[in-house]
């Protein structure tokens, strides 16, 4: 599954480079908003590994956005740019949780290693919270049920085989492993 990001600027230019820039060079599918007040909106439909919102803007600015993500408590990791970027907006924004600030102009090679790297952040958070809900469902039986689900998904990502040798790796019958692979 592609790994989906949501960029926020009210100059569509900015917009328009940012995604070239994702769809020539990564493989994420990107979703650009050029109206911040449709934030609210757009998050109440949508979910995203990652936004990338312009610092300043009129309506909801950048620090608007990151507040909304982190009081509801959403999974997104969100990076703020900026071409008025000041230490002060950035120890503001970093403090608020943002996972990075980058000022503009910023190199194509910095926006993605910044992007992969919040990605990746964005997924250990999202396996942590995974394995958090496992460990706190109850009772035992229903919790073991559903991590040998999320285990036979992980090997099946992570080792990207076929269910025989996952079966004979992991001792889990052959059944069941196809079972969970087709319903996944």
């Amino acid at each position: 599954m592609s790994k989906k990001i949501l960029a926020i600027d009210d100059e569509p230019h900015m917009l328009k480079l940012l995604e070239r820039i994702i769809t020539e060079k990564t493989s994420y599918t990107i979703m650009t908003l050029n109206n911040s007040l449709e934030i609210e909106n757009v998050l109440n439909q949508n979910q995203f590994d990652l936004i990338i919102s312009d610092l300043k803007m009129p309506g909801n600015d950048g620090l608007d956005i990151l507040k909304m993500v982190k009081e509801k408590d959403r999974p997104e990791e969100v990076i703020i740019i900026t071409a008025f970027g000041s230490i002060e907006s950035a120890t503001k924004a970093i403090t608020m949780g943002a996972f990075d600030y980058i000022t503009k102009p910023f190199k194509k090679e910095q926006i993605i290693h910044t992007i992969d790297r919040a990605m990746k952040c964005h997924c250990i958070k999202d396996k942590a919270r995974k394995w958090k809900e496992i460990l706190d469902t109850k009772p035992f039986s229903k919790a073991k049920d559903i991590f040998e689900v999320e285990y036979v998904k992980n090997m099946s990502e992570e080792i990207d085989c076929l269910p025989e040798m996952i079966a004979e790796e992991t001792g889990i019958d052959i059944e069941k492993i196809n079972t969970i692979l087709k319903n996944y």
